[in-house]
């Protein structure tokens, strides 16, 4: 064969192979007519919300996200190693539930009831993160063919159980043998390890803080230990554990991000605020202290930003001391109590004991509630 026959040959060969369809694109394409299928049913049974600024908010962080996630290939340690790329769609619920799920194809599902508990973009980012991460990596289709062992024909039945709400809604839309076990199997640990995992990376890689996804953890598993046992929400089709939570953990070490808590919630940080006693200075909705006199305001700020970075330094209750009329955090005043101050019956050194105990209450409640 003569050279320009080779060209020939060759330049036949690179059309022929152009024109093959990429095979990724093919089976994320089946992954969104898959989701579409689905919700078409699904959103006739949802109620939306119309509040533009909840939209607005949603779409900005989420589109920002998948943004990171089309862009940068993190390799799945369970679902599909390959790197899918979808246009995320968001849909906010008005729905009180604490919840968030993703359907195959990108479609993403928020309720009212988890924005209105998250505490900052940075927590909203981490579920929706979290979320990409399932679509992304194709974990449903992969626990769909790992655990129901079904036709594909039956998927949007199988994901209309797993998603669904209630076991009656699920039964309704498929018996049998096949509803036990998508409603027994839920999401694996693997895919919930892998998509903090994936999502962790994500936020490393936008303007968001990544130890936000632990505190949102933290405060759900808090909430499935402490709270009214009920089978709706987030806990159910994304149950927090000790082992996603020490995963999180080590991520943030490896990366040197300290978990600075107050950073990215409410609950977990100091704040001052004017009431009829002077300014009063609390930690989340734990009263610590009031601070009178004429510069009252910018002593609290002052001591407020000094028990932040104290909190956040994950301290023991044995480092919070009193001298004099002093409260000490690991030898460091967090705050100093003056004269004008006092109340009848109790003077900067009374105030001073008082305070002390009311850190070391709110250190122990902060221990429990992030099983420190």
């Amino acid at each position: 064969m003569n050279i320009a026959a080779l060209w020939i040959l060759t330049s036949v060969l690179t059309v022929a192979s152009s024109q093959e369809p990429d095979p990724l694109a093919k089976e994320a394409a089946k992954d969104i007519e898959l989701g579409k299928e689905y919700i078409a049913e699904l959103d006739k049974t949802l109620k939306f919300t119309e509040n533009k600024e909840i939209i607005e908010r949603v779409e900005r962080i989420g589109q920002s996200l998948a943004k990171v996630a089309n862009e940068n290939h993190i390799e799945a340690t369970y679902g599909d190693k390959r790197h899918f790329k979808f246009e995320y769609t968001f849909k906010v619920i008005e729905d009180k539930n604490v919840n968030a799920f993703s359907v195959p194809g990108g479609f993403i599902y928020v309720d009212t009831g988890l924005l209105n508990f998250v505490e900052s973009d940075d927590e909203l980012a981490a579920v929706l993160a979290h979320e990409i991460a399932h679509a992304a990596n194709r974990h449903m289709i992969t626990i769909l063919r790992e655990r129901s062992k079904v036709n594909m024909w039956t998927v949007p039945l199988v994901i209309a159980a797993l998603l669904s709400r209630t076991r009656e809604a699920a039964a309704a839309a498929i018996t049998g043998q096949l509803v036990q076990e998508a409603l027994t199997s839920g999401w694996s640990q693997q895919a919930e390890l892998d998509a903090d995992r994936a999502g962790f990376f994500y936020l490393t890689h936008s303007s968001y803080n990544p130890v936000a996804m632990l505190t949102v953890l933290e405060r759900l598993e808090y909430r499935e230990r402490f709270g009214p046992k009920q089978e709706l929400g987030i806990e159910r089709t994304h149950p927090p554990s000790f082992l996603r939570l020490d995963a999180i953990r080590k991520m943030l070490k490896e990366k040197n991000i300290p978990i600075a808590r107050s950073k990215v919630t409410t609950t977990f940080r100091a704040k001052y605020s004017s009431s009829d006693d002077g300014i009063v200075v609390s930690f989340g909705k734990r009263e610590l202290f009031h601070l009178r006199g004429e510069k009252a305001e910018e002593r609290a700020k002052e001591a407020t930003e000094k028990l932040n970075e104290f909190f956040d330094s994950s301290p023991n209750l044995f480092e919070v001391a009193v001298r004099d009329t002093r409260v000490l955090g690991k030898g460091k005043t967090l705050v100093e109590f003056l004269p004008e101050d006092s109340k009848p019956g109790l003077n900067p050194e009374s105030l001073a004991k008082l305070a002390s105990d009311a850190i070391k209450n709110a250190l122990f409640s902060l221990s429990v509630r992030t099983g420190g």
